[in-house]
């Protein structure tokens, strides 16, 4: 079951409300697994420019090694919106993220 006790009523049922617009740095996305804090944000607008695999986790530990069982953001110019899960049993949410292709990303970040 979701822990959604520390979060108003809109926050635990993940509606998208008035929020921050945060411009990130570009991030490299290369053959090790990379990883960002994300627990203070509810949306994050990410735009790789190659295919990537993705995960959400509760620890910095890798977790992307079996690249197969894994979702990918196809590259491009698609703008994609991921929602940053909450109820995973910890305060600290991370967002994993390691190339699919022979060729490092360049990742495009905004948080929300």
């Amino acid at each position: 079951m979701a822990n959604v006790q520390r979060f108003r009523t809109h926050e635990s049922l993940n509606i998208t409300t008035a929020s921050n617009f945060e411009i990130q740095s570009a991030w490299t996305v290369s053959s090790t697994e990379v990883y960002k804090d994300v627990s203070t944000y509810h949306n994050i607008l990410i735009q790789p420019d190659e295919d990537i695999y993705y995960g959400f986790s509760t620890s910095t530990s890798a977790m992307l090694g079996t690249a197969a069982n894994n979702l990918y953001l196809k590259g491009g110019d698609t703008i994609y919106e991921l929602t940053v899960p909450y109820g995973m049993g910890s305060d600290t949410i991370y967002l994993h993220a390691l190339r699919k292709t022979s060729s490092s990303a360049s990742v495009r970040l905004v948080y929300t």
